[in-house]
């Protein structure tokens, strides 16, 4: 006879319980199945010039660009504790797969504050696809996951990713010199700062499925505030 207790993915790891959407545009948790698709999208280079990022981790073959990326997200899964967490999360537009948005936070019943990093294939750029991602993902951190405050960072020359900083409600917050992790460049890493009052909410209400079911695996110290969908 079959086994009848077998537990469901989103059983065994709740991350994979979170979805988020926002119009056409939906956001959950990396999956293996997912990898294929992201690999094929960083293959081609995400960076709009070499340098931008502090790790270079688009560069190289494409074998060695879905092998980077691939072992990046089992490290980052394996590594989640309530202690310190990442969420690294597949967005896609109408379907599409279209880059990876993050959000991680360290002593966060303290703190509450939540690190964001993203990144978008070349051919979905200037579409304002990057500005509503980090919309979205800064909505669910204050109204769902009870965050105070969302930094983030880009290396000097990056100034794209300033301006869809800029365009989500960020502000400066200080810099530091940096080295980037191939030793190949020195440059200045700048800080910027997001707190609620000054978060440029998106034109398409967002709305999160799992939020509870996180909230409870991380042990967050705050129940979701919005209602589940």
């Amino acid at each position: 006879m079959p086994h009848t207790d077998v537990m469901s993915l989103e059983e065994i790891w709740p991350p994979y319980a979170l979805t988020i959407t926002c119009g056409n545009m939906t956001l959950s948790p990396v999956r293996d199945s997912d990898l294929p698709e992201l690999a094929a999208l960083a293959a081609g280079g995400v960076q709009t010039h070499p340098g931008a990022f502090i790790v270079d981790w688009d560069q190289g073959t494409a074998e060695d660009v879905a092998r980077s990326l691939a072992t990046f997200h089992w490290r980052t899964r394996a590594a989640t504790s309530p202690e310190k967490w990442t969420l690294e999360l597949t967005v896609r537009v109408d379907g599409e797969a279209v880059g990876v948005q993050s959000a991680g936070a360290r002593a966060f019943a303290e703190r509450r504050t939540v690190a964001t990093g993203s990144w978008l294939s070349r051919k979905h750029q200037g579409r304002g696809i990057g500005t509503r991602m980090r919309q979205v993902i800064a909505v669910t951190c204050f109204d769902r996951f009870g965050a105070r405050e969302l930094v983030t960072s880009y290396f000097e020359g990056n100034s794209s990713s300033r301006r869809v900083s800029e365009k989500v409600g960020y502000v400066d917050n200080g810099s530091l010199i940096d080295v980037s992790a191939s030793g190949t460049h020195v440059g200045r890493e700048y800080s910027m700062l997001l707190t609620p009052d000054r978060l440029i909410r998106p034109d398409d209400e967002v709305t999160v499925a799992g939020a509870e079911v996180v909230a409870e695996f991380l042990q967050l110290p705050t129940a979701p505030r919005a209602r589940e969908e």
